[in-house]
């Protein structure tokens, strides 16, 4: 056998035992690097999205409670748990995803979840709807919203009870 041969055997054989460490163990599961996530603080951001929201699409993570009493103003609720099918919408490119939450973990995980996706066009806001209240930034409520819904339910249980 000659010298380029026998080269390209010991290549090849290099190539498929290391396909087989990865693939054939648990080592396919294990993160050598540890993503990285993008923070920006929450005053900096602002100032950008009032200048353009339409490059933006701010997301708040949180549940639809905590959403509704009290959340960064131009974000829209889209909850942890509903990014599974999120991801199928939205955009990969073109428009940068901004995620914040209450602390910064839930948007964390978020971020990573998306990442994992292939979304590349993300940030997350530093220190979470805590951070942004404490800088001043504008906030929105939805509790006329929620004490709306309470008068309509107590008034059909009224009626419930009349009949």
């Amino acid at each position: 056998m000659s010298q380029i041969n026998k080269y390209l055997l010991t290549v090849a054989g290099t190539f498929i035992f290391t396909l087989l460490l990865i693939y054939g163990t648990p080592l396919r599961y294990t993160d050598m690097i540890e993503p990285t996530i993008k923070d920006i603080d929450g005053a900096t951001f602002y100032e950008k999205f009032s200048k353009d929201p339409d490059n933006y699409i701010f997301i708040d993570v949180r549940g639809e409670d905590a959403y509704n009493q009290i959340h960064a103003k131009g974000s829209v609720n889209k909850p942890l748990h509903t990014l599974y099918d999120e991801r199928k919408i939205l955009p990969k490119k073109g428009k940068d995803i901004v995620l914040i939450c209450s602390g910064g973990r839930a948007s964390g995980v978020a971020y990573s979840y998306l990442q994992h996706y292939g979304f590349t066009n993300m940030v997350r806001i530093d220190g979470g709807i805590e951070k942004w209240i404490e800088l001043g930034l504008p906030t929105e409520s939805n509790r006329l919203s929620q004490k709306t819904e309470a008068i309509k339910v107590s008034y059909e249980q009224i009626q419930t009870c009349i009949l």
